[in-house]
């Protein structure tokens, strides 16, 4: 007969089955950043201006990227970005094609690790993407941004066109 004080041998086979599991799982689960927005990325970018030690990239059009991308030199991108050679010409002509006749944006942001260290920068007028994935080579994968369902708009998320 089972009283309250008495253990569930099936209860307790899988709590510590979930304990073994909880530090595999949550392994697996990787590291993540996060973006967060930032005028003065957006005043850097605006003024064409190359950060020393950074690789640049972009995502989209290679006349019109849908975003330009700098990480630190030790933080190689992954994923369906291509590298570009940033120079301060190349900059304001991409921004000058991003910025077009367009009300809004593009707007700027810096990319956080997950300790809340910057290890990157973001332009884009388009929504900010899912956060980035800190891999344990030191890369980032950082999905291209999100279109928004109505076209055009703006990075921060919740404000209008």
């Amino acid at each position: 007969m089972w009283t309250r004080r008495t253990r569930n041998p099936v209860r307790l086979a899988g709590f510590a089955a979930a304990l073994i599991l909880l530090p595999v799982l949550t392994g697996c689960a990787g590291r993540y950043g996060s973006l967060r927005f930032d005028t003065e990325v957006m005043r850097t970018f605006e003024a064409a201006q190359v950060l020393p030690g950074y690789r640049y990239y972009t995502t989209g059009s290679e006349t019109d990227p849908a975003a330009i991308v700098a990480l630190r030199q030790n933080r190689p991108l992954r994923g369906a970005w291509r590298e570009i050679t940033a120079t301060p010409e190349i900059l304001k002509r991409l921004g000058d094609e991003m910025r077009g006749m367009r009300l809004e944006g593009p707007d700027g942001a810096a990319i956080l690790d997950d300790r809340g260290e910057r290890i990157g920068v973001w332009y884009s007028y388009r929504q900010y993407p899912a956060p980035p994935r800190l891999l344990d080579d030191g890369g980032v994968e950082l999905n291209p941004p999100a279109v928004p369902s109505d076209g055009d708009g703006p990075a921060r998320p919740g404000m209008r066109n």
